[in-house]
């Protein structure tokens, strides 16, 4: 009773803080351009593998700097000494990337990959515009959403419950899940 009481006062801590920082719509851009090297000046990126930031939940934004900071989680293009960054700037940056308009067109998905989208809806909304703090995955590319679903089935990258969540999928539905949430799905069919 005890462990559910603390993960809803969490998970009401977390809603009232993203609707808090999500009022700041801070829109000054960072005086970094470390991210922008990669994930474009306004988060739209070019490049089919990696991510865009634009519109992505500032939450979520601040957990991957933190893991990314700490260690936790790796990249081979990125270090921890790429974000030695403080709280306000931080902040300042999931802001600025949050606030920014993702390149992204909602389409409507296939009926193969609505059912399989179902599940991951409560989390990333009916739309896949992301849920705090949980990611916007509508507007990703193809190509990164597929690698981060084998990455999570295969435990490359940690998170229980996507862990959970992917170890099922077979691979023909995580190429149809990634080919119908991302922006550029028309380029692989």
């Amino acid at each position: 009773m005890n462990t559910l009481l603390t993960l809803m006062a969490s998970l009401i801590l977390c809603i009232s803080a993203n609707n808090l920082w999500a009022n700041d719509n801070s829109t000054t851009e960072p005086q970094s351009t470390t991210c922008a090297n990669c994930h474009g000046a306004k988060g739209n990126n070019q490049d089919l593998q990696g991510p865009n930031l634009a519109g992505q939940n500032h939450l979520y934004l601040i957990k991957q700097i933190n893991v990314f900071s700490q260690g936790t989680r790796v990249h081979p293009l990125l270090s921890s000494d790429d974000f030695n960054l403080d709280t306000d700037e931080i902040n300042h940056l999931a802001n600025y990337y949050a606030g920014m308009k993702p390149d992204d067109s909602l389409k409507q998905l296939s009926k193969d990959g609505e059912l399989i989208y179902s599940t991951c809806a409560d989390c990333h909304g009916a739309t896949g515009e992301g849920i705090a703090p949980f990611p916007r995955l509508r507007g990703q590319k193809p190509a990164y959403l597929k690698q981060q679903l084998v990455n999570f089935k295969t435990g490359v990258r940690q998170n229980a419950v996507m862990q959970a969540m992917s170890v099922n999928l077979s691979d023909e539905e995580i190429k149809l899940l990634a080919e119908n949430l991302g922006s550029q799905a028309h380029l692989m069919q």
